[in-house]
């Protein structure tokens, strides 16, 4: 076979072999797509139904930024405790003349311990006039409604009397309540407190209403005292009930008999301001006393109940020995008529045993 003969030989065997080549190739895509085609024409699809977003819930898109493991969609979130955080301005008090930790801590709707905490380099036995003292008030969260608390009443009526409670507003925009309560019984009671209620139904809000002394002695009157904290509405309803208080047993030998000698009360020209001074005498027939407490409740012309004090000695007291107080009362509404005061003084809590 000549040259010419067979370079047509191999060019006819390539040519053959090519077209043979892409035959194959495209009878087997031609194969796979129908295989596939068939796959998925014989898996049967059902009509969906778009589903509506719920509502009030976010998915976030996916992104590559690595996430924490969501939670189920059923999960609660505990809720946290409030936390009490200083105010972000600090609230000072610059002592008055006449002032005590009680006084001040009264005004601002606080205990004394509390007070005395946050002044830890006061002395509330030698308080300088012009110091500044901070007063702890911490951030209240916009006021809510609270439900009524219905209080089961006592088997005997106690506090026919009871006055209305007097209501009036302090420089917080907060709200000081008094109800004047005599004991009409023929025993000396411990403990008393109450509820003070503010509005009416789904919108009242309540306090607890504590007295300055435990021991409301028969025959005497002292107010219980409520504070609400702010925003207090404009218009408003006020009442009050007594919902606590325990009997003193006549052979009771923990509280004992005290003596005020010498009281004198200077009222100021417009009558707002009482300046109240006198003498404790504790019998020599007695115990020695743990404490003595003096409570001031200064009353205006029509009998409301306008400013309460305390006067504390919590130094022991000795038989037979006497003790000056003085104290000023300021009035929150008018001028002041006549001031009331109540003693308490109590026993060393092994001489009360030993009897």
């Amino acid at each position: 076979m000549d040259r010419a003969a067979l370079e047509a030989f191999n060019l006819h065997w390539y040519n053959a072999s090519m077209r043979k080549f892409w035959t194959v190739v495209v009878t087997l895509f031609v194969s796979i797509g129908i295989l596939l085609s068939a796959c998925d024409r014989g898996t049967p699809v059902g009509t969906v139904e778009p589903t509506g977003t719920l509502e009030g819930t976010l998915r976030p898109y996916p992104s590559d930024t690595p996430s924490a493991t969501p939670l189920p969609t059923d999960y609660i979130s505990p809720t946290p405790s409030p936390t009490i955080t200083p105010t972000p301005t600090p609230v000072y008090y610059e002592i008055q003349l006449g002032d005590d930790m009680y006084s001040i801590a009264f005004r601002y709707g606080l205990s004394p311990q509390a007070l005395m905490t946050a002044n830890p380099d006061i002395d509330p036995r030698a308080m300088i006039v012009g110091t500044s003292l901070l007063i702890p008030v911490t951030p209240m969260a916009e006021t809510t409604p609270s439900a009524t608390v219905e209080l089961s009443p006592t088997a005997t009526p106690r506090f026919a009397n009871m006055q209305t409670p007097d209501c009036y507003p302090d420089a917080l925009g907060g709200l000081w309540c008094f109800v004047l309560i005599e004991n009409d019984e023929t025993g000396a009671l411990e403990n008393v407190s109450g509820v003070v209620i503010l509005g009416e139904g789904e919108n009242a809000r309540q306090e607890t209403a504590i007295m300055p002394l435990n021991l409301l002695p028969p025959g005497e009157s002292l107010p219980l005292i409520a504070y609400f904290q702010p925003p207090i509405p404009a218009n408003y309803t006020i009442s009050a009930q007594v919902d606590f208080l325990l009997p003193v047993m006549p052979d009771d030998q923990r509280y004992l008999d005290v003596e005020i000698l010498g009281q004198s009360v200077t009222l100021s020209e417009d009558g707002e301001i009482a300046e109240v001074t006198g003498t404790l005498s504790l019998p020599e027939d007695q115990p020695d006393a743990q404490y003595v407490w003096v409570s001031a409740t200064a009353i205006d012309h029509e009998g409301h109940v306008v400013a309460v004090r305390r006067w504390d000695n919590d130094d022991q007291l000795t038989a037979g020995s006497k003790i000056s107080f003085e104290l000023t009362l300021y009035s929150m509404a008018g001028a002041i008529v006549r001031v009331d005061l109540v003693v308490e003084a109590q026993t060393i809590p092994d001489a009360a045993e030993g009897e």
